[in-house]
C-alpha cells in the first residue's frame, strides 16, 4: 500500500482525517490528523456541530419618523396665460425707445442687459421687428414698462 499523504510504500495505512479530507496515511504521517473508525462501511466523522441554530431577524423599522402636524399643502401656482393669448401693444416701438432714454441708456447697454444682439433691439426700436413674448418680458422687466397685454 502507498501513503496518500508522503507516498511512502507501507505494509499498513491508517484512516485518519486531515483538514476535513479522509486520508489513508503511513504511521509517520498519521500524527499530522485524527484516527477515523469505520463503521458499517462507512467513515463516523464527528464534527463539532451546535445542537441548536437561533436566526433573529430584526424587525423592520420606518426610513422616517414624522414628529408634528401633517405640512399643508402648497398653493397652487397662478395659472400662466398661454402665448396664443398675449399680444404686444402696437405701439411698442416708441415705448422701448422713451424708456431707453429715460434710463440714459444706450441700444447697445440695454441689449446686455437682456442678453439680446444690438441689431435686433435697433430693429425693435425702428418698429421693423415684432419682438416675441420672451423678448418682451424681459424689455418689460429691464425698462419698468408694459409691453404684453391679453388678447
Amino acid at each position: 500500500m502507498e501513503c496518500e499523504m508522503c507516498g511512502r510504500k507501507t505494509t499498513k495505512t491508517n484512516r485518519v482525517r486531515i483538514d476535513h479530507a479522509i486520508l489513508n496515511v503511513c504511521d509517520t504521517c498519521a500524527k499530522f490528523g485524527e484516527p477515523v473508525n469505520p463503521i458499517h462501511g462507512y467513515d463516523k466523522v464527528r464534527y463539532n456541530k451546535p445542537d441548536e441554530i437561533t436566526v433573529t431577524i430584526p424587525e423592520k423599522k420606518p426610513s422616517y419618523v414624522r414628529t408634528g402636524p401633517r405640512p399643508t399643502p402648497k398653493p397652487k401656482p397662478k395659472r400662466k396665460p398661454n402665448v396664443e393669448e398675449l399680444d404686444i401693444v402696437p405701439e411698442y416701438a416708441e415705448l422701448i425707445k422713451e424708456a431707453r432714454s429715460r434710463h440714459s441708456m444706450t441700444q447697445e447697454d440695454l441689449a446686455k442687459k437682456i442678453l439680446e444682439r444690438k441689431h435686433v433691439l435697433s430693429n425693435i426700436e425702428r418698429g421693423e421687428l415684432l419682438p416675441d413674448i420672451k423678448t418682451a418680458r424681459k424689455l418689460e422687466k429691464a425698462l419698468g414698462i408694459k409691453l404684453v397685454e391679453s388678447a
